[in-house]
């Protein structure tokens, strides 16, 4: 096994609420996130931008723990597409996983 540590910085998040707002959306059907939940898990588009919204008001320090907290909790779905991203170019890999940390 091999591991690999990437450093990230300069992220974009108005690009990475893309990615990562539908999932949360839809984590939040089923009655998971209430009347909100419902509202946003049905209109991924108003979640996005309300997202976005969000994101251009608080410090780099809270988008920055946001983002660990979200890449955290959806580990497994951020593996998967890493996993199918490589695959389209023709490499099988498996990842097992990752840490993240704030620097």
């Amino acid at each position: 096994m091999i591991e690999l540590k990437i450093l990230v910085d300069e992220i974009d998040y108005s690009s990475l609420t893309d990615v990562l707002v539908p999932l949360l959306a839809k984590s939040m059907k089923d009655g998971k996130g209430g009347i909100l939940g419902e509202v946003l898990a049905k209109n991924p588009d108003t979640a996005v931008s309300m997202a976005r919204t969000i994101l251009s008001k608080i410090s780099q320090e809270k988008k920055d723990e946001l983002l660990m907290q979200m890449m955290d909790k959806y580990r497994n779905e951020l593996l998967h597409a890493v996993e199918k991203a490589l695959a389209e170019h023709a490499i099988q890999l498996k990842l097992c996983g990752f840490s993240v940390e704030k620097r």
